[in-house]
């Protein structure tokens, strides 16, 4: 059950959907937005506005689906700024220090003289080339890192995966929560807790880890790099980030991409029209199929010329 707001507008009774921090009224379009947050288990701490206003998403939209020359021409026509909807997606935003310890081998580089024989106008030449090694040693040792605004989707809407595609956000652009930067869009409330947000972090800062030992290694080559980590959270934050969202169908079964609304990066799969690679390969076989039609015909010509004593 969701919240009831009497629109300050027309005076319609309008329910805030159950989840949802704004959205606007069904009757005359009037923003709607709860007057606070601070009394609900995750409190919004703050709001980062939208930058790419609806146009310049769709068009954003319009240039990604442009490049995908064999999604449907149903998906790459349906780009209309009317259909995007406007999201305020909550992430939990950590500041944390790792500290790893780690084992791996460093690989050394040397080069040793080999001789071989070549044959030269059938006579046998000797040659040498420089063969390289690889020595292999172990090492290990301690490392500690401090991450700041580190983001995890707090949204069950928008799974990590594809949250940490449409990243990065310019936090800096963030201002402290307020209602009147709700006014217009959806907001969400967060519907992954804290406690699995902080060991998806914990999970994803580990990996950051391992791939930040492998950069500072010595060695021509490093391998089986291994880190046990301990992530050490300082200080959390709960902020809505901006979102273009536009669903489209096909197949039956819906299609969603995603616009970062600040820097306009888009992502989401697109399917692929089978139709079109097919009529593709057919269209190959057929200029194929036509080609040796004609080398065959020109050779049929030149026999019959040669035949009566012509060249081709």
């Amino acid at each position: 059950m969701g919240m009831l707001f009497q629109c300050p507008s027309c005076g319609a009774s309008v329910e805030l959907p159950e989840g949802r921090l704004s959205d606007t009224c069904a009757f005359c379009e009037t923003p709607l937005v709860a007057a606070s947050t601070q009394g609900e288990r995750e409190p919004i701490d703050a709001v980062a506005p939208f930058v790419l206003d609806k146009g310049n998403a769709a068009q954003r939209l319009k240039q990604h689906l442009g490049g995908r020359i064999w999604a449907p021409e149903a998906v790459r026509r349906a780009v209309r700024p009317e259909e995007l909807g406007a999201v305020l997606v909550p992430h939990y935003c950590y500041d944390a220090r790792a500290r790893s310890d780690y084992e791996a081998e460093l690989g050394l580089w040397y080069y040793t003289t080999q001789t071989y024989t070549v044959i030269v106008n059938g006579r046998p030449q000797t040659r040498t080339r420089q063969v390289r090694h690889t020595e292999w040693l172990p090492t290990q040792g301690s490392h500690v890192h401090q991450y700041r605004d580190h983001l995890v989707s707090g949204s069950r809407g928008l799974p990590e995966a594809e949250a940490n595609e449409i990243e990065p956000f310019d936090l800096g652009q963030a201002l402290p929560y307020s209602p009147a930067l709700l006014a217009g869009v959806q907001a969400e409330r967060p519907t992954v807790d804290h406690d699995q947000a902080r060991q998806t972090a914990s999970q994803e800062l580990t990996t950051r880890e391992n791939a930040l030992i492998r950069g500072f290694l010595p060695g021509d080559e490093v391998r089986g790099v291994r880190n046990q980590t301990r992530v050490e959270v300082e200080a959390v934050r709960l902020v809505l980030l901006p979102v273009w969202i536009a669903v489209y169908h096909h197949g039956g079964k819906p299609i969603r991409l995603l616009v970062n609304g600040q820097t306009g990066e888009v992502v989401g799969k697109v399917p692929t029209s089978w139709a079109k690679i097919g009529c593709a390969i057919g269209f190959v076989l057929l200029l194929l199929l036509l080609v040796l039609g004609c080398m065959g015909l020109l050779g049929a010509v030149g026999e019959l010329l040669s035949r009566h004593g012509r060249s081709w």
